[in-house]
């Protein structure tokens, strides 16, 4: 296989071009890749919703989701099927394996829904399907905000939404808050009953009088002239002529019994931004936007729109999530930079300038290499791809530093720069094809992950496989090839006769006292392994007993929070605003929030009798404030856990997947009173037993008050008056009788005429009061109809055939949730061990499980793989297993980081890290045994001591510069420190801190500690074999001669 590259050498210009290509190519697909701030990921769910007015939620769990779960059962890769019943809909979420294709999904779900449409109840509409995707939450919310009436922030807002809508990556623009205008007629309930006036009346009569007549054309034969019938309403005045009711004697008009005036529908939602009241929208985007150019595009399209803002109006842009996006890109972009100035110092300083530059142009070319490949597989750029690269950085150049140092000691020998590097190249080719392809084995099946995390985490590993195959090009076919051209003309090596002395200061200090030691080890081989042995088993040890235990994710701290808020009672939109309104006033006065968004009500598919209203809430940057973003949020359940009867949850938003809380415990049970009962004990253990937990709440809605309106059919049937005539009574005293619809010219879109009676006379026992035209007159409903107080149960929800209940819960800072899951389990197993409830930890703690399982096998594989390749290349079971003996000691150095740093053991993080580093630390192995191996069989006659301390000579200068490079590249971050050269800011406790600085921290103390018993233990290893055979050849020589 070497003679590649020969071949390489022979064709050089063609090479450089190639070289020169990928350069260009990767800067401009490094221009045109999509940016984004999370790996969007295929979410595994599609939503089946289907509207049946007037359906309770038994009938809809009933009648409409049993049937669909049955039939949907049978559908190829479902996990879970969930359905929520609420009054007039029924709502199920269909939840796939994560790598199921979930175009088929929604083939499959279309023909399951159309073979059971045929059961459902007579009256439902359609079921509607969505799939969830990237498109289906919002990017940002866009507030308009001030002193200007509602009708005008709703006109402006209307303007936004159009002009936003237009943006090519813009899906969808919702307005927040703004009602739905309307033409209200205020009836005066006396005069309509004196004048006999029904509602059938009212309706016929506006129909009548709002249609489109053709009046045709008409051709005289003297000229042609279009006949026009006016027939459509267009002005609110229109409505006041229109007769309702004729007799012999006069003509009633509309205008008689009502007052008409245009207005909007009562409002079912309130929203408040900072103190203020505010129409906003929700902006969603396209699936594979690029979320950087949409921002750009939107902040124009509001510059233009602000030019015709009137001056008490003004635009806020919240909860944005580009402003993450550009933030951690360009921080790990400017991280990438200072790591690769870290670095190239090292390596000129160690080997020159020139040959410094030909290892560091390894760095953009491998970056552009993989730029390339990920926009030709329709990756975006997010910041796991950025870390990646920031990770594969001292990776990547340890190819070109073994050929070029191998170089450079050749031409300290004499040989001219071509055949330096001509040597240099095939000699190291098959230990740095080795190293590759060990470190390649462990990164390849992360590549795999399965699950919710794997879809997220998958782009870390695949970045790094890409830039480790384009480095193995680079070091052995660019590198000898603009060696032989730049390359340079005297070695930095100080003699020929020495291989130990370089003549620089630092180095050379480092490799004099190391000649010292190294004997002393090979001397002394049982008695080094051992003491190795023993420091290994003493920190293992050590973090048994005071390890800090388990956690999923890193630990970041939050920049936002989700609130939601909840409340006992029936209450109405205004009382709701009145709340909300009460708890803004609170969270004003922690001055660590910078944004307060909150709206009353809630959407259809997140109602709920004890929902009063949602929102999020913006954290200061760190820079403005003394406590944490965590604890800045702990103080919003701290100033309003005084307000009697309602509870204000706040969910941080701690970046990473996510999963609705850290704790979700699902109940389940075939009864459905049972469940309820089991879900309230456990709730109640939970937060008032349970120690460490915090944002407590559960599924369970609070039970409502509604009233039903009991007819007495027979008695409406003798009077001639149906369900309808009494229906649309109870609607005037509610929210209007709808009894048409026009188009205004200054409206886009038609606006509903209703009908109701003056506010005062639109309460409850109003319906008494009511009176109904019958054959014998007027007549008062309370004749044949009751009003009866009862309790309403404001949904159902069922899992997988059972009854269903979810708690959620947070844990307080310093608690783990691997503690108070393992705590609650044992209070679960002895308190429902009957088997009549079942239950089951979900979300986080499921997949942190799930994790916990693919990482042991991922690295059981990746090992395996590794020991494999090994015995390939050196046919050796011993030196195989002293190769792999690194990942073992980088496994303890881990620990021993986890223990100094007082950090507990992140499942993904961590795991990713001991995964990454079996890779790495068996490569400073693989080239110090080959070596040993080549010198061996150079040298026959040479004693093992001998060639074992020149193999460690001269191999020490390549492990410390891979090494240190390695380490150089994460050591800000291991350190908490954000090194930004692009932002031209160093930080502490950055975002991208908090979320790299575990695996950091791991990989720098896993590879150091490695490291340096690398350089004890293996040398002292390699010494046992010939002191075994020395014994045992003087034990048989002492039986040979026993008297000597």
């Amino acid at each position: 296989m070497t003679k590649i590259i020969d071949f390489a050498l022979s064709k050089a210009k063609t090479i450089i071009v190639i070289a020169v290509l990928v350069l260009l190519a990767g800067s401009y697909a490094r221009q045109e890749i999509q940016v984004s701030s999370s790996p969007n990921i295929q979410l595994p769910f599609i939503s089946v919703s289907v509207f049946l007015e007037g359906a309770s939620p038994e009938d809809g769990s009933r009648l409409i989701a049993r049937p669909l779960e049955n039939n949907l059962r049978s559908v190829q890769g479902v996990k879970n099927i969930s359905s929520y019943s609420t009054l007039g809909i029924t709502r199920m979420i269909v939840e796939f394996e994560i790598a199921h294709d979930m175009n088929d999904a929604l083939i499959d779900i279309q023909q399951s829904i159309e073979e059971v449409k045929s059961e459902l109840p007579l009256g439902a509409e359609d079921p509607q399907i969505q799939e969830y995707s990237e498109r289906s939450f919002p990017a940002m919310t866009i507030s308009l905000q001030g002193e200007g009436s509602l009708r005008q922030k709703i006109y402006f807002a209307e303007e936004m939404k159009d002009m936003l809508e237009s943006i090519d990556g813009i899906y969808e623009a919702n307005l927040v808050a703004a009602p739905d205008e309307v033409l209200e007629g205020v009836i005066d309930k006396s005069k309509m009953e004196a004048y006999g006036v029904t509602l059938d009346d009212l309706y016929n009569s506006i129909n009548n009088n709002n249609i489109v007549i053709p009046g045709g054309r008409q051709d005289t034969g003297l000229g042609s002239f279009n006949v026009e019938v006016p027939s459509v309403l267009e002005t609110p005045s229109d409505v006041y002529s229109i007769p309702v009711k004729v007799t012999k004697d006069a003509v009633v008009t509309f205008g008689d019994i009502a007052t008409v005036k245009r207005t909007f529908k009562d409002f079912n939602e309130y929203a408040r931004i900072n103190g203020k009241d505010t129409v906003a929208l929700d902006i969603f985007l396209r699936d594979g936007a690029n979320a950087l150019d949409t921002k750009n595009s939107i902040t124009l399209a509001l510059n233009d729109l602000k030019q015709k803002l009137p001056p008490n109006l003004d635009i806020l842009i919240t909860d944005d999530e580009t402003v993450i996006t550009e933030q951690m890109v360009s921080e790990l972009e400017g991280n990438i930079l200072g790591a690769i100035l870290l670095i190239m110092v090292v390596v000129v300083a160690s080997m020159g300038l020139r040959v410094g530059l030909l290892v560091g142009l390894s760095i953009p070319f491998c970056f552009l290499f993989t730029f390339i490949v990920l926009i030709s597989f329709g990756y975006e750029l997010n910041f796991l791809v950025m870390f990646g690269l920031l990770l594969s950085m001292g990776m990547l150049i340890d190819g070109s530093i073994v050929v070029t140092e191998y170089a450079d000691r050749k031409i300290s020998e004499g040989l001219t720069r071509f055949e330096a590097y001509r040597l240099g190249s095939k000699r190291m080719f098959y230990p740095i094809l080795a190293s590759t392809g060990t470190t390649l084995a462990a990164f390849i099946p992360l590549i795999f992950w399965p699950g919710y995390t794997g879809q997220f985490m998958k782009y870390l590993p695949m970045t790094v496989f890409f830039v480790l195959v384009a480095s193995f090009f680079y070091a052995m076919i660019v590198t000898p090839v603009i060696g032989t051209y730049f390359g340079q003309h005297k070695s930095v090596l100080s003699s020929k006769d020495s291989v130990d002395k370089t003549g620089q200061f630092i180095f050379d200090n480092i490799s004099e006292f190391y000649s010292k030691k190294i004997k002393f080890f090979i001397k002394n081989p049982v008695e080094t392994m051992i003491a190795c042995i023993s420091i290994v088993a003493v920190i293992v040890t050590t973090y048994s007993f005071y390890g800090k235990g388990t956690e999923y994710f890193a630990t970041i701290d939050p920049l936002e929070a989700k609130i939601s808020i909840r409340g006992r009672g029936n209450f109405s939109a205004l009382e709701k605003k009145e709340i909300i309104e009460s708890i803004e006033e609170r969270l004003l006065e922690i001055d660590e929030l910078k944004n307060i968004y909150l709206k009353a009500g809630s959407d259809w598919f997140d109602s709920g009798s004890d929902k009063i209203g949602s929102g999020f809430v913006e954290v200061v940057l760190p820079s403005e404030r003394t406590i944490s973003g965590l604890e800045a949020i702990g103080l919003i359940s701290k100033v309003t856990r005084d307000i009697p009867g309602v509870v204000v949850e706040a969910e941080p938003d701690m970046g990473g997947p996510q999963f609705g809380a850290p704790i979700m415990l699902g109940i389940y049970g075939d009864s459905e009173d049972t469940v309820t009962v089991a879900a309230t004990e456990i709730e109640n253990y939970m937060r008032y037993e349970v120690n460490g937990l915090t944002n407590i709440f559960s599924s369970r809605a609070y039970p409502a008050v509604e009233w039903s309106v009991e007819v007495d059919n027979q008695k409406a049937a003798q009077l001639g008056v149906s369900v309808f005539n009494v229906g649309a009574l109870v609607q005037m005293l509610t929210s209007g009788f709808k009894v048409g619809e026009f188009t205004p010219d200054d409206s886009k879109d038609a606006i509903e005429i209703r009908a109701r009676f003056q506010p005062e006379d639109r309460t409850i026992t109003g319906i008494n009061n009511l009176k109904v035209q019958t054959s014998n007159g007027l007549v008062p409903v309370s004749s044949f109809i009751s009003l009866v107080p009862q309790q309403y149960k404001e949904n159902v929800s069922r899992r997988n055939g059972y009854f269903y209940h979810e708690i959620y819960a947070s844990n307080v800072p310093g608690v783990l949730v691997s503690d108070k899951v393992k705590e609650l389990g044992n209070w679960l197993s002895n308190q429902y061990s009957d088997g009549n409830i079942k239950y089951g930890f979900q979300g986080q703690t499921e997949e942190t499980e799930e994790v916990n399982e693919f990482l042991v096998v991922a690295g059981g594989t990746a090992i395996f793989v590794m020991l494999l390749m090994l015995l390939t290349q050196f046919n050796s079971f011993y030196q195989s297993l002293l190769i792999m003996s690194s990942v073992v000691m980088s496994f303890v150095g881990v620990l021993l980081g986890l223990l100094i740093t007082n950090k507990p053991f992140s499942s993904t993080m961590t795991g990713i890290s001991i995964v990454t580093l079996a890779g790495i630390v068996v490569n400073n192995n693989i080239v110090l045994i080959d070596t040993f191996n080549r010198l061996k069989s150079d040298m026959p006659h040479e004693e093992i001591t001998k060639i074992i301390k020149i193999t460690c000579m001269q191999r020490l200068r390549p492990i410390l510069l891979t090494t240190t490079t390695t380490i150089l590249g994460l050591l800000p971050l291991a350190l908490g420190l954000s090194v930004d050269i692009i932002g031209r800011d160093i930080s502490v406790g950055s975002r991208v801190v908090d979320w790299w600085s575990n695996l950091a921290q791991s990989i720098v103390f896993g590879l150091g500690f490695s490291t340096l018993l690398t350089l004890i233990f293996t040398p002292a290893a390699l010494a046992i074999p010939a002191k075994i055979k020395k014994l045992l050849e003087k034990r048989e020589q002492l039986q040979i001669n026993p008297q000597q």
